[in-house]
């Protein structure tokens, strides 16, 4: 064998070792990032079992969320919130929907780690179609339903409030909330909810007006003045 011939010889067997190599790898590599997409493809599947799927979205979506204050919604509350409407058919009904009216839906949605476990949840109000009764939900981002509660005659608005708010409980008097809670304002009332680790729900609260603490003041002073009297009407005897 020539020395020319040999060269070539090895020159071929590294090209063909190398295009053996390079293919090999690149199944490989194909290989390796379909397993990642199957092993993403089901994490999603865990995560956004509460969504509505991507199609069931985007075919509601505009059917639900009708003016522009709600596209600052997270995507994963709105997958969530398509979801609920499937689920319990106000799609088809119209039983319950999000307030068209655009100075309202700002106050009907409200954020907050209301259970204290981290994370970011989402309240908020549908209103009925006898526009006089609403509901409020209080959801995970992974769809979960927390709270949901029917709310007869009344269209309350909703806000978020922070641990160590001062707020009334048991007893007419401001003590601060240990946790983040959620206030219910309507025309005639308004209650707090605060999450209860061991029912797992929510506990209401009716907050206090300034009318009520006077009304209150006004008859206990008033009893005090019909003790102070009968004593006195006692001891004149």
């Amino acid at each position: 064998m020539t020395k020319t011939k040999y060269i070539f010889l090895v020159a071929v067997g590294i090209v063909i070792s190398v295009l053996i190599g390079y293919k090999f790898g690149t199944y490989r590599t194909r290989k390796a990032l379909a397993a990642s997409e199957s092993s993403i493809r089901q994490t999603d599947s865990v995560v956004v079992n509460g969504w509505a799927s991507e199609d069931e979205y985007n075919y509601w979506k505009k059917a639900i969320f009708t003016i522009p204050e709600y596209d600052g919604i997270p995507l994963a509350f709105q997958r969530a919130i398509v979801k609920i409407f499937i689920d319990n058919k106000y799609v088809t009904t119209n039983e319950y929907f999000l307030t068209k009216i655009k100075d309202r839906a700002l106050k009907v949605i409200a954020y907050g780690d209301y259970t204290g476990n981290g994370d970011r949840e989402m309240a908020f109000l549908l209103e009925k179609h006898d526009y006089s009764s609403s509901a409020i939900w209080i959801i995970t981002e992974k769809g979960d339903i927390i709270y949901w509660k029917e709310i007869n005659n009344e269209l309350p608005t909703i806000k978020h409030f922070s641990k160590g708010s001062l707020i009334y409980l048991d007893k007419m008097e401001l003590v601060p909330a240990q946790g983040n809670g959620l206030i219910k304002q309507a025309k005639s009332s308004k209650y707090v909810l605060i999450y209860n680790r061991e029912t797992k729900t929510f506990d209401s609260y009716y907050q206090y007006t300034a009318g009520d603490i006077r009304s209150a003041r006004q008859e206990l002073e008033g009893e005090e003045s019909e003790s102070t009297d009968t004593s006195v009407n006692e001891s004149s005897h």
